[in-house]
């Protein structure tokens, strides 16, 4: 009975020391981050030369006009021409210095300068593209002086076509 009561308390002396003896370990949390490379977005494009597709809206630089909107079409072309109904303005100048005038219409027009430069050097022409089929319009001019602000009368043109030319308005302080 001694082997058996020591036996059974040596097992006890085992079991309680096993149970004081484990603590928790402490791991520390690993946070692992991933970065995956973005993947190269490629756009497609039907014209590549003009970077844009068929049908687009482009714009073709007119000597006379300056930008005219048209749309890329099929060959890859943009298909902008100065179609509509076109005026010409003449402005004539023999101040010694350069002149903003700024031009208006109603309609408005589709191209031309809306503050050209008027120089010293006389006749000085300027063209204007408004809406095939306008039969009326009304021209807006107005420069500034050095005393303030100079306004023309309008210009009221009529016509089927309106195609034709005004002008010179002579530019003077």
């Amino acid at each position: 009975m001694y082997f058996h009561r020591h036996f059974s308390s040596f097992i006890v002396f085992i079991a309680l020391t096993a149970m004081l003896s484990c603590t928790k370990e402490n791991y520390e949390e690993l946070q692992i981050e991933q970065e995956f490379a973005e993947p190269e977005i490629v756009y497609l494009m039907d014209c590549p030369t003009l970077g844009q597709n068929i049908g687009d809206t482009c714009s073709v630089e007119f000597e006379q006009f300056g930008s005219i909107m048209g749309l890329v079409t099929d060959d890859c072309v943009c298909d902008a021409e100065p179609v509509g109904e076109q005026i010409t303005i003449v402005f004539n100048s023999d101040l010694p210095w350069i002149t903003t005038v700024s031009v208006t219409s109603s309609p408005p027009f589709l191209a031309g300068q809306s503050a050209p430069q008027v120089g010293s050097n006389g006749l000085n022409m300027h063209h204007y593209l408004l809406p095939e089929g306008t039969a009326e319009c009304t021209f807006t001019v107005s420069y500034i002086c050095p005393g303030g602000v100079v306004y023309f009368p309008d210009i009221i043109i009529t016509g089927s076509p309106i195609n034709g030319a005004v002008g010179p308005l002579e530019i003077e302080c």
